[in-house]
C-alpha cells in the first residue's frame, strides 16, 4: 500500500462519500444488465447501521473516499449447509469503488486488507456472494484465493435471488496468501 492509500473504518463523517459510491456501484450494475442492487438495497440505512456497528471499511486514495465494503458477522442469507467453515466467519458486502477509481487493483487491495484485520481479529472464515452478472467479483474471488461454495438466495433482489457464493478459509496458523 503506498503512502497516498489507506485502508481504515468508515466513520460517519464518510457517509455521503459512500453513499455516491454505491450510487455509481448501482449504475455499473444496471448498465451491466444485472438485477443486483437495483431494488433499493444498499440504501442510507443499510450503510449507516454498517458505520454504527463499525462493521464498514473504507479505501482512501490521495485523502478521498475511493471504496466501500463492510464485514459483518452475520448473514442471515448465509444459514445453508454450502460452506466448509464452521464457526464465527465476516460476511463481505456492500463492496464498491468510485467510478474515478476503477480499474487501479483498489478492490484487491481493499479486500486485502480488510481480511488481514478480520484475520488479526481471530476470524478464519470469510464470505461474499455476488450476482451471475457480476464478473469483476468473481474474478477478484478466484484470484485472492475464494472457493466457490455454490448458490445462495438473497431476499434482496425478486428479480434474480441467486447468488454465486465464495469463502476463503485460513486455519489457525496460515496468513493471507495471495492466489498465483
Amino acid at each position: 500500500m503506498t503512502e497516498e492509500t489507506l485502508v481504515r473504518k468508515a466513520e460517519s463523517r464518510d457517509l455521503e462519500d459512500i453513499i455516491a459510491i454505491i450510487k455509481d456501484a448501482k449504475a455499473l450494475l444496471k448498465a451491466q444488465k444485472s438485477s443486483q442492487w437495483q431494488e433499493g438495497y444498499p440504501n442510507r440505512a443499510s450503510i449507516k447501521e454498517d458505520l454504527d456497528n463499525k462493521q464498514g471499511w473504507v479505501l482512501l486514495k490521495e485523502g478521498q473516499v475511493a471504496a466501500y465494503m463492510a464485514a459483518t458477522d452475520f448473514d442471515p442469507n448465509y444459514e445453508v449447509p454450502i460452506w466448509a467453515g464452521s464457526g464465527r466467519y465476516w460476511a463481505l458486502h456492500r463492496f464498491a469503488i468510485k467510478k474515478d477509481f476503477r480499474g487501479q487493483g483498489l478492490s484487491q487491495l481493499l479486500l486485502k486488507k480488510v481480511i488481514a484485520f478480520g484475520q488479526e481479529s481471530g476470524i478464519k472464515s470469510f464470505r461474499l456472494d455476488t450476482g451471475k452478472q457480476n464478473q469483476a467479483v468473481q474474478h477478484l474471488a478466484d484470484k485472492l484465493g475464494f472457493v466457490y461454495r455454490g448458490i445462495i438466495t438473497v431476499t434482496s433482489d425478486s428479480v434474480d435471488p441467486e447468488r454465486r457464493a465464495y469463502e476463503l478459509l485460513f486455519d489457525k496458523q496460515e496468513k493471507y496468501k495471495e492466489k498465483n
